[in-house]
Parts: C-alpha cells; sequence; structure tokens
C-alpha cells in the first residue's frame, strides 16, 4: 500500500485507474503513462474542482491550499 500524501482515496486503492492524484499531483499508478492533455479537459477538471490533472500532472489551480 502506498503512503498516505493527502485526503484522495486514491492513495490507498489496491487499483487505481489514474496516474496522477487530482489533489496533491503525486504519482498514485506508475504503468499509466502520463499524456498530454487539451486546455478544454483541463477546464472541466478545474470545474469538478480538481487541483491536479489525473493525466498529465499539471498544476490546475493555482494558490489552492498554501500553493
Amino acid at each position: 500500500m502506498q503512503q498516505m500524501h493527502c485526503g484522495n482515496d486514491n492513495h490507498g486503492r489496491g487499483v487505481v485507474t489514474v496516474r496522477f492524484c487530482s489533489s496533491c499531483g503525486v504519482v498514485v499508478n506508475e504503468r499509466i503513462l502520463a499524456r498530454t492533455c487539451p486546455e478544454e479537459e483541463h477546464a472541466r477538471r478545474r470545474r469538478a474542482r480538481s487541483t491536479y490533472c489525473v493525466n498529465c500532472g499539471e498544476q490546475l489551480v493555482k494558490g489552492r491550499f498554501g500553493q
């Protein structure tokens, strides 16, 4: 089991279907390749209140949680 980095459940799951954590940006499944995302995808994820993109790891929301 992976070490807990934030409150997101992906850190403790046995099967994780995304590469990056949407809350802290840490890689939670290294077997999934990172990919480049279009801005429309990032806009959709920001509306869903994701701080980081789960596909490419880019920080989507600046200044949140003291960052």
